[in-house]
């Protein structure tokens, strides 16, 4: 084995699914743009994780995302968790439906392009979040994230996008998700303390904590987050009826919500966020997948990652 070869963790059920006959179709494109390379498919979610994990353990130099964001995402928590952020570069080659840290990061469409990045382009160093929080189960878990993490309304939405069929895309899966989960969704009431400061009670619809910019199929619910800022940007979306949500959707789309009464921005490197009531499920979504529930703790991690792209 030759560490020195790039390992790309190809996640077959993104893009629509990936057939044997399809992925012998990309190795002469992403062969061409990267050079020689090893390839390993997942075969279940969190199983990038464990992948990427060892292989940085065993000192793999870089590996590569082939997926959406959950991939990209798992790849990057493989990385992080075997303490090797600083030394395994991540590459990332975009392929599925959502793509919103492909809108952050300005990634090209096409394999053989992005693949051509990964090798000639020189690593950036970018900021991670860490959570801790409460997963399904009831333990307390600790996950990574690059782009975004959020609690409340859209990891409900979120829960039901994933659900349902990316056909459409996945901007038509949320907004259909987004629809169906306002039926049911009710507003909560939080505790927030940011950077040990006072708590502060709050009524939202959604909280963001944002690495990048966009989430949820192109929205850019931070629009002034920087991944190497060395802070998170929260964002707030408070105590929106149902009417009010549809009616200002679009301003959460294209990133002027900002002006909105109703929603609140500040930069931090710490936030605790809980319940009101104990029992009260909040739940947590992070880079697009629903892993568990407040309470949580949000940590920014400064220059913790090398990525490629």
């Amino acid at each position: 084995m030759d560490l020195r070869r790039p390992l790309v963790i190809v996640n077959p059920r993104s893009g629509g699914g990936l057939s044997e006959a399809r992925w012998a179709k990309l190795v002469g494109p992403l062969t061409d743009g990267m050079g020689p390379f090893d390839s390993v498919f997942t075969e279940s979610s969190g199983h990038a994780i464990t992948l990427a994990g060892d292989a940085a353990s065993a000192g793999r130099a870089l590996i590569v995302a082939l997926g959406g964001d959950g991939t990209i995402s798992e790849v990057a928590n493989g990385i992080l968790g075997a303490g090797a952020g600083t030394t395994t570069d991540l590459g990332i080659i975009p392929r599925g439906t959502g793509g919103d840290f492909r809108r952050v990061l300005q990634l090209p469409s096409d394999l053989a392009e992005a693949a051509r990045r990964v090798r000639e382009k020189p690593a950036q160093t970018i900021d991670a979040g860490r959570v801790s929080f409460v997963g399904h189960d009831g333990s307390r878990q600790t996950r990574h994230f690059v782009n975004v993490a959020s609690f409340g309304f859209s990891s409900a939405v979120a829960s039901r996008a994933n659900a349902s069929s990316k056909r459409f895309g996945a901007k038509a899966a949320f907004i259909s998700a987004l629809v169906r989960a306002l039926a049911s969704y009710d507003n909560t009431d939080v505790w927030l303390t940011a950077d040990g400061g006072e708590r502060q009670r709050r009524r939202v619809l959604l909280a963001a904590v944002g690495n990048g910019r966009f989430f949820g199929g192109g929205m850019k619910i931070c629009p002034e987050a920087k991944l190497d800022s060395g802070t998170l940007d929260l964002i707030t979306v408070g105590d929106f009826g149902r009417a009010e949500v549809l009616f200002k959707f679009g301003r959460l789309y294209d990133g002027t919500h900002l002006s909105l009464r109703e929603v609140s921005n500040q930069s931090v490197r710490r936030l605790e966020a809980a319940p009101v009531e104990e029992s009260a499920n909040v739940p947590l979504e992070l880079d697009g997948e629903t892993p568990g529930r407040l309470p949580a703790v949000f940590e920014v991690l400064p220059r913790a990652l090398r990525v490629r792209f």
